[in-house]
């Protein structure tokens, strides 16, 4: 079943929150830290996803369908167009 028929409001936030991470993600640098031998790469949809459960488990964003939709095509954009997207925590060189 297409999204849409869902609802209008989490199909229009998954679109703007798609394009959205996808014309800001190459000119934000996502944060990198330094732990022990490895580095910690924190990806846009990494904090996407945390802020998105939290947003489900609280209920504090206001128009919800629509938060929900952009958060998740946050999240859907950061996994669908980077291979290294998996790659969280590696060891340093």
């Amino acid at each position: 079943m297409p999204l849409a028929l869902i609802s209008f409001e989490l199909y229009s936030g998954a679109l703007l929150g798609y394009f959205a991470a996808k014309l800001l993600s190459g000119r934000l640098k996502s944060p990198i830290f330094n732990i022990g031998n490895h580095k910690l790469h924190l990806h846009h949809w990494l904090y996407g996803l945390g802020f998105l459960i939290s947003a489900i488990w609280y209920q504090f964003l206001p128009f919800p369908q629509f938060s929900f939709g952009f958060l998740g095509g946050v999240v859907f954009q950061g996994i669908s167009c980077y291979p290294d997207w998996h790659r969280v925590l590696v060891r340093r060189k």
